[in-house]
């Protein structure tokens, strides 16, 4: 199957449909925030057309009038970046595009590849992050059989995966002209498929690499587990709290068979997961986070031992309300995915 090649439509900027409250006024990142590094979040989502409606037009006004209308909610997202610490909140809005391409929906997700999906996405996104421009990008791509993907790219600067997805889910409620109640998920049984398929997917990783390596004997290892903070502290925060309110910990294996058995790691995910919120979880103050930071900067320093220990990095979109996303009244996404890892041993847990 050959690259496919969008043709892009049209570019607009989409501005708050009314000022922002603070206008003129100046949003602060917190410290995690601004640990979170220049980089967008790209996601795309897949929807199969079930109402007969072609019309890009129609599709089109009502996603571009239901975005202005939840900026005005999310009005940091419509600013932009002033400093490595600050948003303006001008309300100059998030940028736009529209594309089409012949493919059918059904088959490029049969014949998908990672190259067609960074097609999905604004390639005007800058090359240094999110100080240059829009914190909110967007493509919509038409497809011939009358599908939609929308791409959207948000600053991690601004927010988390839990936040964009609450900016995502309201938007889609918007655009549907519909409120849901979206109860927060309980908690599942012990050990979540999370922590299995992570100790699964860690374990082959650690195991292929022993066979890649020249001296042909397992390196230490550790795995880097990112949390949503949001439940977690006391006292807890909505599942809607925008912003970064994730973190990280970390276990470490070494060059010894027992460590890599599957009940052990399973074991360990969650031994760490508990001693992290009973650490910090429970009482994360701003002195605690200085000290995690400090701590977090020195343990990425490089070092002459880095060389040696492979780093493995997990986070989890699953059961993110992301799959909730319903623009059109046609469904769920039929499947959506991040366009692409940034960083080298980084892997997306996603549902299918």
């Amino acid at each position: 199957m050959e690259t496919m090649k969008p043709e892009i439509l049209s570019r607009e900027t989409i501005k708050p449909s009314s000022p922002n409250p603070y206008s003129k006024g100046i949003y602060k990142l917190s410290l995690l925030d601004q640990f979170s590094g220049c980089l967008y979040v790209p996601i795309i989502f897949f929807y199969q057309n079930k109402d007969g409606n072609n019309n890009s037009v129609d599709i089109s006004s009502g996603l571009k009038k239901s975005l202005s209308e939840t900026l005005t909610h999310y009005y940091p997202l419509a600013g932009r970046i002033k400093d490595g610490a600050t948003i303006e909140c001008n309300d100059e809005g998030a940028y736009f595009s529209e594309a089409r391409v012949d493919s059918h929906l059904k088959e490029f997700l049969k014949h998908q590849d990672v190259r067609d999906l960074g097609m999905l996405i604004p390639g005007e996104i800058p090359s240094n992050g999110s100080k240059m421009g829009s914190l909110v990008i967007i493509q919509i791509t038409f497809f011939g059989c009358g599908g939609v993907a929308i791409g959207i790219s948000i600053a991690h600067e601004v927010s988390d995966i839990a936040g964009m997805s609450a900016f995502i889910i309201d938007w889609a409620t918007m655009k549907l002209g519909a409120l849901k109640t979206r109860a927060i998920q309980s908690a599942v049984e012990n050990p979540t498929r999370v922590e299995v398929v992570t100790a699964l997917i860690y374990r082959c990783e650690v195991a292929a690499a022993s066979k890649l390596s020249s001296a042909g004997f397992l390196k230490p290892s550790t795995l880097t587990q990112a949390v949503n903070l949001r439940k977690r502290i006391i006292p807890p925060l909505p599942e809607k709290s925008f912003g970064n309110m994730t973190w990280f910990y970390t276990i470490q294996t070494h060059a010894q068979e027992s460590e890599l058995e599957f009940p052990t790691l399973v074991g360990q995910l969650k031994a760490g997961l508990s001693h992290f919120c009973d650490t910090y979880g429970k009482i994360f103050t701003g002195e605690q986070l200085i000290q995690l930071l400090f701590r977090k900067e020195a343990k990425t320093s490089p070092n002459d031992d880095d060389q040696h220990v492979n780093n493995y990095v997990f986070t989890s979109w699953c059961r993110s309300s992301l799959y909730q996303a319903d623009f059109f009244g046609w469904g769920k996404p039929v499947w959506l995915s991040p366009a692409s890892i940034i960083t080298n041993n980084t892997i997306c847990l996603t549902d299918i």
